[in-house]
């Protein structure tokens, strides 16, 4: 595997785990509230989509069920300065934001209690020599007690050396199956990291799913289903929706095993300002995100036909779009509340 040096931003990817107390009975689960997500401009037809292009703050969608007729809607207008951070993570009630400009400045926020605080990360001078890519990671209640800097306070950090190219690192991390992970673009494996034990890793796709000649795209996540599984899903040609987990025995391709493959040619067929031919729809739509609220849905982005989302269970496939004209940008994280009740 192989990257140089990484920009600041990369080498502090910050992320939370809330520090749970003992309990006779298991807690019941938070809920899903919705997803935030940072609204952008439908590009050209033809053209990728080009994020924080324009100023847009990060807007809230509510989870609207049969249960929920009135859903909680939130909003981050208590942030000072909002237009000037960007949206990268979101983890168990918390909003990780980073400065457009500055991007060693960070910003947490709570939705529900409407608090937050900016802070920087550790010192990174020490991994200058251009190798390193680290990552730390600060827990809710530091983040909440307003001191998540000071010395290190509840900052755990580990670095491991890279060599590929870092601008082909994403910054946005998925979190999965007690892991973080980025993506490593035009490339086959993906970096992990055990937030436990703060090790990192390399994690290979199924060869099957990639090619090298086609710059082919694959997301890793949990099964969108409710059972959590590591997992990573392809749209491959001319409309297969592929699902892998790790598994062994003889049809295992790298430690993974074929879970579902799901026909997604009729549907779509079915949106009238897709490309008719096949081949062509295939090199402008491609599967973006997992979705990690486990709402049984996959995000599906296009060069200039919108956004999509995808119910695996029921084949609805929905046009994500804001009532200004928008389309959801990425990208497009799962609310969860830090607390049973919402």
């Amino acid at each position: 595997m192989a990257a140089t040096a990484t920009a600041t931003g990369r080498r502090a990817a910050l992320t939370f785990r809330r520090l749970f107390s003992s309990h006779s009975a298991a807690p019941a689960p938070p809920p899903l509230l919705g997803h935030f997500h940072h609204p952008a401009p439908v590009p050209p037809r033809g053209c990728p989509p080009r994020p924080h292009t324009l100023l847009t703050v990060p807007a809230f969608q509510p989870l609207i069920t049969a249960a929920s007729s009135s859903p909680r809607r939130l909003s981050l207008d208590f942030v000072p300065d909002l237009s000037h951070f960007v949206l990268l993570y979101s983890h168990l009630g918390l909003l990780l934001l980073r400065h457009r400009e500055r991007h060693d400045a960070f910003l947490v926020c709570d939705p529900v209690s409407r608090r937050h605080v900016l802070f920087h990360p550790p010192p990174v001078d020490e991994y200058s020599s251009g190798g390193i890519f680290s990552a730390a990671l600060l827990s809710r209640d530091d983040a909440a007690a307003g001191d998540p800097g000071g010395d290190g306070g509840g900052l755990r950090f580990g670095a491991v050396a890279i060599e590929f190219d870092p601008d082909l690192l994403e910054c946005l991390t998925v979190r999965a199956a007690g892991s973080l992970y980025w993506h490593i673009r035009n490339n086959s494996w993906t970096l992990a990291l055990d937030t436990a034990t703060l090790q990192f890793s390399f994690l290979r796709a199924p060869a099957a799913m990639w090619d090298s000649t086609s710059h082919h795209r694959y997301r890793v996540g949990e099964m969108p289903a409710s059972d959590g599984r590591l997992c990573v899903a392809s749209l491959e040609p001319p409309g297969l929706l592929e699902l892998w987990v790790r598994g062994s025995g003889e049809c295992s391709d790298h430690g993974w095993v074929m879970e579902r493959r799901v026909r997604m040619l009729e549907v779509l067929d079915a949106v009238p300002w897709l490309p008719r031919n096949v081949l062509l729809r295939h090199l402008v739509l491609w599967l973006s995100d997992i979705d990690a609220g486990r709402t049984g849905k996959v995000f599906i982005a296009t060069a200039g036909f919108g956004r999509f989302s995808y119910h695996l269970d029921t084949g609805e496939m929905e046009c994500l779009a804001t009532e200004d004209g928008m389309e959801y940008g990425q990208p497009i994280f799962p609310y969860i509340s830090a607390t049973a009740d919402g």
